[in-house]
């Protein structure tokens, strides 16, 4: 006889579970790396005179 969708969707959330388990992996980064990720160095441009980009 077929399970039913109740069993299959326990089995399923044991396997998802397992694999979720395996997939979990922790990075450490450091704060350069923290702040790169999050764009905080990046150049920024402003429309000066005349249309002209300059750094701000």
């Amino acid at each position: 006889m077929n399970p039913t969708l109740h069993d299959q969707l326990k089995q399923w959330r044991k396997d998802k579970a397992v694999v979720e388990k395996e997939r979990k992996r922790t990075e450490n980064l450091s704060t350069r790396d923290v702040m790169d990720l999050m764009g905080t160095n990046r150049q920024i441009l402003t429309r000066g005179k005349g249309g002209a980009y300059r750094q701000k």
